[in-house]
């Protein structure tokens, strides 16, 4: 059975397209920060009190400034025309329940605000996608995505006519944020055979997506990270 990404769910807009560009230890799973060594620096009385981590979403213009550009890098990436206004609605997932499950519950799935940008690095790609909204709820998607993630080693999505059958492994994912995943998704496409890499971070109440080139991926993950929490 096939359910219908009428809308593009969470953080898998990019990684629809990341796949469709490309088809020519610890685990990384979703845990708490790691909590201050007993040796952390404490704020004396003098000390400016930290100011408290903001809960109400980020506006769009605020996501776009915290995204990465061709300037943060280098001069041999391109930067792809936006689809925050044109969304493709004729994209399905089937074999895997949990994923059809997912694909019926995105409306309720999206957050208040988001901006997203595809870079081209030669023949391969990724995508970055910040997300806000109450850290609660973005939680909770993050933790269900990560969720139909694990219950699927194999989907298919199609896209228009075309199939592309994918199998994925959890991936090793850096200490970042508040609560994180990441996986590995392998295909065969018109191409031949292809990986994709795909990595959530949550920090307070942003987001990050990344999806492409493992490669670039695990490249550009902390310069991304550390942009989109600068505040």
């Amino acid at each position: 059975m096939h359910r219908r990404l009428t809308t593009p769910p969470w953080g898998l807009s990019i990684l629809v397209g990341a796949l469709l560009a490309t088809s020519g230890c610890t685990t990384g799973s979703v845990g708490a920060a790691p909590a201050a060594g007993s040796g952390e620096r404490t704020a004396a009385p003098a000390d400016r009190p930290a100011a408290p981590a903001p809960t109400k979403p980020a506006r769009v213009a605020e996501l776009r400034r915290l995204l990465l550009t061709t300037d943060d890098l280098g001069g041999d990436y391109t930067a792809q025309p936006s689809k925050d206004d044109a969304k493709d609605d004729d994209e399905a997932v089937s074999g895997c329940p949990a994923m059809e499950r997912l694909a019926t519950r995105m409306p309720g799935l999206q957050p208040v605000n988001q901006a997203e940008v595809q870079f081209m690095y030669g023949s391969s790609g990724f995508g970055e996608e910040l997300d806000s909204d109450s850290p609660a709820k973005l939680s909770a998607t993050l933790r269900e995505m990560r969720d139909a993630f694990r219950a699927c080693p194999s989907y298919t999505v199609t896209s228009g006519t075309t199939p592309l059958p994918i199998t994925l492994a959890e991936a090793v994912v850096p200490e970042l944020g508040d609560e994180r995943y990441a996986f590995t998704l392998k295909f065969v496409g018109p191409g031949g055979a292809s990986e994709v890499k795909q990595i959530a971070v949550r920090k307070g109440n942003i987001l990050l997506h990344m999806s492409g080139s493992p490669g670039l991926v695990d490249k550009h993950l902390k310069k991304a990270y550390e942009k989109a929490t600068a505040g």
